[in-house]
């Protein structure tokens, strides 16, 4: 955890289902954050294990978003080179993220002219103007979106500082499986702090098939079977709810964090989790291994297992 987020504990932080609405805080929207940064802290200095937790909450609203900015609000700060150096290492058609003054694009690079101190893609580009580029592993077709500025929740986690850098190489190995309707209601509402709000989505940056940039995948519980193994990339998965957790087995990432909706009379989720502890897991302290506890209404427990 970085910056004035760490020192204010998640505190004070706040829900709205739009940017319309005022948002309505309450400590349980703090602590679900707070559990994602704390493991993804947890997680750095643990890597030859996997490491389960399991949140059981009264119900499954927000929970699985907010433990995903939770994460992606500890991602430490990328390492991304000068447009002009970048620029000059770079084979013709070698696909990139640019982020401009206004906007975040994906193309091919289609060269440089130094002289003059232009980039060219599709369109061409002053260096001066742009401030950060880096290459893509892979590439379908141009894209471009609205560079959106960071708000509360962002300059809160000490992430604005580096934000054009964050938007070029964003963090993108985290993924949400559950509901698809459901996880993307959650993620058009906006948490913040006061009367100040920001848009979930410019804290996850969702996989969205018109999208420049991305850190979170979204996987639909209901067709799993399809996309796993999931990719090597991804270092975290939230499974949202017991259509989801009965994967859990079949989940390889560094990180699982299972959220149990109680409000839903089921109990194979948990039945499952426990059996899963029991067989192959080691018991660890979430408030002194992890630092985190649960609230009141909150249930958890955690555990290792080897990878």
């Amino acid at each position: 955890m970085s910056g004035a987020a760490a020192r204010h504990d998640q505190g004070g932080l706040a829900l709205s289902e739009n940017a319309l609405e005022p948002g309505t805080a309450a400590q349980w929207i703090g602590r679900l954050v707070l559990l994602g940064s704390r493991i993804a802290r947890w997680s750095r200095t643990h890597s030859d294990q996997q490491v389960v937790v399991t949140v059981s909450v009264p119900v499954r609203d927000f929970a699985a978003v907010l433990i995903g900015c939770g994460w992606l609000m500890a991602a430490p700060k990328p390492v991304v080179e000068p447009v002009a150096e970048v620029a000059r290492s770079l084979a013709l058609e070698t696909p990139v993220r640019v982020v401009t003054k206004t906007k975040v694009i994906t193309d091919r690079f289609r060269g440089l002219d130094a002289e003059r101190g232009r980039l060219r893609l599709t369109t061409n580009w002053l260096i001066d103007r742009l401030d950060a580029m880096t290459v893509l592993p892979c590439f379908d077709a141009p894209r471009s979106q609205q560079l959106a500025q960071p708000g509360v929740i962002n300059q809160m986690a000490g992430l604005a500082a580096d934000w054009a850098a964050r938007l070029a190489s964003p963090a993108d190995d985290l993924a949400l499986i559950g509901t698809l309707k459901w996880l993307r209601e959650d993620i058009s509402g906006c948490l913040g702090r006061g009367e100040e709000l920001e848009p979930i989505a410019n804290i996850l940056w969702p996989d969205d098939p018109k999208a420049a940039t991305r850190s979170t995948r979204l996987f639909a519980a209901s067709r799993l079977d399809d996309a796993l193994p999931l990719p090597v990339d991804v270092r975290a998965v939230v499974l949202d709810g017991a259509t989801a957790i009965k994967y859990l087995r079949a989940i390889e990432t560094p990180v699982v964090i299972a959220v149990i909706d109680r409000s839903v009379a089921d109990e194979s989720a948990a039945e499952s989790i426990v059996d899963y502890r029991n067989s192959r897991g080691e018991p660890i302290s979430l408030e002194y291994g992890i630092q985190w506890q649960p609230m009141h209404g909150m249930e958890a427990m955690a555990f290792t297992v080897p990878l």
